[in-house]
């Protein structure tokens, strides 16, 4: 019998990843002592769900399968670190994977949240499937006191040998990539094949004789203008080295395309020497990432999909097809203890099977400054998340320049007399870690789209149905007797639950709360839905704002809004003014602050870093808006997305955070936003007058915007509009985007001259 703890090794590559973070309490490390004796053997939950047969147990399709060991823990969570593996014995007599998840609390007290799938194969097979279980994912389940996992098969009975939790292996995380990679090829190629006519828009490649009988050509490209499958390098781009500049304290990526020139390539694997000063301490450091080419709805208007490199998977060997290429990404990365500023060199070394390994030269500028990091500059960025993340992956996102959360999680209720009690234990857990991984800011949605008024006011239904009794259908029947305010009989209830709320998150030291009434209220004008005109939402909007406010004077109170005469009307009635619409009038932001309040901008996420980094650095700063919301971070299907709707952009796993592209360009626009910000800082101690450079600047990136946008509509089937796209539209858009590189030289070129 051992204990043993397992602590992720990808996480461990860079140090700011492991769940401890920032600020890490002690007592977060040393609430409970591991207890734990492997192998423990689960028990059924016994239900319908389950029947029996001489060879085990068979969990029927579609209903959901619990399984159960007791708590080996004290406290809400594991050990801080710690991992175990589900390892099931079963048949694969299925057409698509098992889900396999854990009772984890993210989204409320009965949340489960997935960890893995297996199966699909249909080969009548017996085998054993693995599925590592971290600590941030698990919660005890009220009331049994146990760990619960529920297992759900969509194409037909399982039936399973056994399962128990056994010790993770060296292997477990390669093992858990290269499964998720494998059934989402799988379930998209079930579905839907890629057109040859795609394969037909190939580049054409464009070699010197350097490269022109070499079978596997590196090159470089701008990493706003993505390396497709059909991407061939071109003039230029295969000269090196690799050249990088950047802050003391900063991320920087690396595009480099792999083609396969006129023979298929296997088991190719890219690695990136150290880079280390004249002592040999290494100065800054690099991770390798593998684009995996999943398929998304075509942004190309002939065909159905393309294979899109849409997430960066840790390093790993791979293929290529003869004529095609594959996405590495590089990412640089300088901790201000540690990086020296000065000019460095390394390799990156490309080996595929049979062929001689070839090297080319990365060269790093590491330039005498830092940058403001997101809480110097007053910046604030988070995502609009389902629930709560597990706290590696809220460790993962503060690399990334975020810094506050925007969840739609709400304290459970409960009955209690002839009112309502309030179990804050899992808000309690989350906003815990929140804290320890440097998010000072919560974001609180307490309703959504007032499209779907009243079921999306979610607060009230909550309390109608706990203090009334009342079913969705009864909570209808009572907001419509007067939908343009909270109703009388559930207002007192309303700033009830505000006064607890403000009492305990100021108790409790809970990071700083915005409460979002609901989503949108500019949609009381010009928006009809199955009950009419929206027009009472007005009124319903500012009456919630007054009873949270008679609750919590001090409550802080923001929304997000498009449109700009329908949505100004609220001014007076927010703390935080939040808009996507700044372009309908550029005189919003100091209208907004002329009357007092915080000026905010929130966009969407697009399936490239262009857009976001043109977003988020230079449209967002040349408003000066210091908050941005992001719809959203993980607000869809895990990771086959080839079904609308889904908007994330990135994805939790046992070990990680794997990001798209789009994600590096989140955290490279905010890079822009804190390089614009520390510029600034330095002028104004230099007395310097940026009022000229930053005026012509950012006269030149509001008239980006019309192309971004037209570009970035291609990625949204509903937003099309009749309107045609082609690969030459395409690439003409992402070199269009290449003009960022030479706005961020003009804003590093500013700031060196202070120094």
């Amino acid at each position: 019998m051992r204990t043993r703890l397992f602590l992720f090794q990808s996480l461990a590559i860079f140090s700011f990843l492991i769940a401890c973070g920032p600020g890490t309490e002690k007592g977060a490390e040393e609430k409970s002592q591991a207890k734990l004796e492997l192998p423990l053997e689960l028990k059924l939950v016994r239900s319908e769900a389950w029947s029996e047969r001489d060879s085990g147990f068979i969990l029927t399709k579609g209903a959901e399968g619990l399984l159960e060991a007791p708590a080996w823990w004290t406290g809400n969570r594991p050990p801080a670190g710690e991992m175990v593996v589900l390892e099931v014995a079963y048949r694969d007599d299925l057409t698509q994977p098992v889900r396999a998840e854990v009772y984890s609390g993210m989204g409320s007290s009965s949340s489960y949240s997935e960890l893995h799938r297996f199966g699909g194969l249909d080969d009548s097979a017996w085998k054993t499937a693995r599925i590592p279980c971290p600590w941030d994912l698990t919660l005890l389940h009220f009331p049994s006191s146990t760990v619960r996992f529920r297992l759900i098969s969509d194409s037909g009975d399982l039936e399973l040998k056994s399962f128990r939790l056994v010790e993770p292996e060296a292997d477990d995380e390669q093992r858990y990539n290269t499964q998720t990679r494998e059934w989402v090829r799988q379930l998209q190629s079930a579905r839907v094949r890629v057109e040859p006519e795609y394969y037909k828009l190939a580049q054409t490649p464009v070699l010197d004789n350097q490269w022109a009988d070499s079978p596997l050509v590196p090159y470089q490209r701008n990493w706003t203008d993505l390396v497709l499958t059909i991407s061939a390098p071109q003039a230029g781009e295969t000269g090196f080295p690799v050249s990088v500049r950047m802050a003391r304290n900063e991320y920087e990526p690396v595009q480099i395309g792999i083609y396969a020139n006129g023979t298929d390539l296997s088991e190719v694997e890219v690695t990136v020497d150290p880079i280390t000063g004249p002592n040999g301490a290494a100065v800054a450091a690099s991770r390798v990432r593998v684009a995996e080419y999943s398929l998304i709805d075509s942004r190309i208007s002939a065909l159905k999909v393309e294979p899109f490199p849409q997430r960066l998977w840790p390093a790993h060997s791979f293929a290529v097809p003869a004529g095609r290429s594959h996405l590495v990404w590089i990412e640089l990365h300088t901790a201000e203890k540690t990086a020296i500023p000065g000019k460095y060199s390394t390799s990156i070394r490309i080996r595929a099977k049979d062929l001689e390994e070839i090297t080319v030269p990365l060269s790093l500028e590491i330039l005498p400054y830092r940058l403001l990091t997101m809480d110097e500059a007053n910046l604030k960025l988070g995502g609009c998340i389902l629930g709560f993340v597990p706290e590696h992956d809220l460790a993962f996102q503060r690399e990334y320049n975020h810094n506050m959360a925007d969840p739609h999680i709400l304290p459970e209720l409960f009955k209690e007399g002839d009112s309502f009690g309030m179990d804050f234990r899992i808000m309690d857990e989350c906003m815990a870690a929140a804290l320890r991984q440097g998010f000072k800011t919560i974001y609180l949605f307490l309703g959504g789209n007032p499209n779907g008024f009243p079921q999306t006011m979610t607060l009230e239904r909550n309390l109608a149905k706990v203090v009334f009794g009342l079913d969705d259908k009864g909570w209808r029947a009572m907001v419509m007797e007067k939908p343009d305010s909270v109703h009388p009989r559930l207002a007192p209830y309303l700033v009830e639950w505000t006064r607890r709320l403000g009492e305990h998150a100021k108790a409790q030291s809970w990071p700083s709360l915005i409460l979002s009434p609901f989503d949108e209220p500019n949609k009381w004008a010009g928006t009809s839905t199955e009950l009419g005109s929206l027009a009472f939402i007005k009124s319903h909007f500012i009456h919630t704002v007054q009873l949270l406010r008679e609750g919590w004077p001090d409550v802080l109170i923001g929304t997000d809004m498009y449109t700009y005469t329908d949505a100004i009307v609220f001014l007076p009635y927010l703390d935080i003014y939040n808009t996507n619409s700044t372009h309908l009038n550029l005189n919003l932001p100091n209208e907004v602050r002329t009357a007092g309040k915080t000026f905010w901008e929130y966009t969407t996420v697009d399936v490239t870093p262009a857009f976001s980094r043109y977003t988020l650095g230079f449209y967002f700063g040349a408003h000066g808006s210091t908050g941005a919301l992001l719809w959203a971070y993980n607000w869809g299907k895990r990771f086959d997305t080839l079904d609308d709707p889904n908007w994330l952009y990135a994805w939790y796993t046992p070990f990680e955070v794997i990001p798209t592209v789009c994600m590096e360009g989140v955290r490279e626009g905010m890079d822009e936003r804190r390089l614009l910000e520390t510029l600034k800082r330095k002028a104004a101690e230099k007395n310097v007058d940026l009022s000229g450079f930053l005026g012509d600047l950012f006269q030149e990136t509001e008239a980006l915007r019309e192309d971004l946008r037209f570009f970035v509509i291609s990625t949204w089937p509903h937003a099309r509009s009749g309107k045609t796209f082609t690969i030459e539209d395409l690439r003409k858009y992402e070199k269009r985007a290449g003009v960022m590189n030479t706005w961020h030289d003009r804003l590093v070129d500013k700031l060196l001259s202070l120094q």
